[in-house]
């Protein structure tokens, strides 16, 4: 899994506060980076100025980018049509192709000799087309691909699309990126965030970035030209492994704190109803013997997205704590210790078997 910002030239942002960005992201943990060359409000002679200099720290800084393209970007650039070569000179890693290009040309591109990685657009790809471009001789290996991000409200694809697009080119082993939007530092002119994932045009970044690793993306950009470096913190330090639930208010008691503050397991038999984690109970033990007692308090009926931990009056399943996944009435037997985000409840239901997660406070 790599992550990538995006970075915008001949728009909002001067020179210097990109290379800030770049510089930022990279000490965040983040690899790749993101621009279009065919953005129409842009300045065009503004951004050429600029481009060598985002190439140059980017390579310094061991970031790839990649460029999204149509044909006119030749003429921009002042590049011959269908000159690989110059690209990767610029010190791109590869070019996206986001309209006006042939199945032939297509594979012709990925079997370039200077091993220029050529980019697909996910979003507009039929299964028809891909075959089209395997069948003139792609070379698998040297493509991936990237869905669009949506700059106007309401134009976003569905969650059910988006897989359905990513099966198109895992059936060739070729990985697919996508972008998540941000509530602030959003790109011009509209304003509005660049998601891929219409729904998730207003969560928080990390929630968003969440939903798109499961949901089969191996690569996760934001969309939008300037993350706060909470931001990118927060985002950079994602593994696909461990879903992360944002904590909204939690009773601060030193038991529950601890158990708050781990990392657990869902069980391997993941119930309909709860999340179960398998370390709970067991990180109450003293010398493996004697459990720290849970004392009922707060036994209130528990919404979608309740932590709970059960207490002594449940017997040996005193300490364990739940995150529930529907709304159940109050047991006298259950105390309700906090909840987690409303954004994070778009997460409950990928937290399967032997899935693990991590409450964040």
């Amino acid at each position: 899994m790599a992550k990538g910002i995006s970075v915008f030239l001949g728009l909002d942002w001067s020179l210097e506060d990109n290379l800030e960005y770049l510089t930022q992201a990279a000490q965040a943990g983040f690899s790749r980076v993101f621009t279009s060359l065919h953005i129409p409000e842009a300045n065009y002679s503004q951004l050429i100025t600029e481009f060598k200099q985002v190439l140059d720290l980017a390579t310094r800084l061991d970031m790839a980018v990649i460029a999204d393209i149509s044909p006119n970007a030749y003429q921009y650039l002042q590049v011959e049509a269908h000159d690989l070569a110059a690209f990767k000179k610029m010190g791109l890693a590869g070019i996206r192709l986001d309209y006006g290009f042939t199945p032939e040309l297509i594979a012709g591109y990925t079997n370039n000799s200077v091993d220029l990685l050529i980019e697909l657009n996910a979003s507009t790809m039929s299964a028809e087309f891909m075959q089209q471009i395997m069948h003139s001789g792609a070379n698998a290996a040297n493509i991936s691909a990237c869905h669009n991000y949506y700059p106007r409200q309401n134009t976003g694809i569905s969650l059910e699309s988006l897989q359905q697009k990513n099966q198109i080119f895992h059936q060739y082993n070729i990985p697919v990126s996508g972008f998540v939007a941000l509530a602030t530092g959003r790109r011009g002119p509209l304003y509005e965030g660049l998601p891929t994932l219409e729904f998730t045009r207003n969560l928080v970044p990390q929630v968003a970035a969440q939903i798109l690793l499961v949901a089969g993306i191996e690569h996760v950009f934001i969309g939008d030209a300037r993350a706060e470096l909470s931001v990118l913190q927060r985002v950079g330090k994602l593994s696909p492994d461990l879903i992360e639930l944002d904590v909204a208010d939690y009773l601060s008691t030193s038991v529950y704190q601890e158990l708050l503050q781990q990392i657990h397991t869902n069980r391997p038999d993941a119930a309909v109803d709860v999340i179960r984690s398998q370390e709970s109970r067991l990180m109450l033990l003293t010398n493996n013997v004697i459990r720290r007692e849970v004392l009922a308090e707060n036994c209130i009926s528990r919404d979608r997205g309740s932590i709970t931990i059960d207490n002594i009056a449940y017997g040996r399943y005193s300490g364990e704590l739940q995150i529930c996944k529907r709304g159940l009435a109050a047991d006298e037997r259950v105390n309700v210790i906090g909840r987690i985000s409303d954004d994070s409840l778009h997460l409950l239901d990928y937290i399967g078997d032997n899935q693990g997660f991590k409450l964040v406070i």
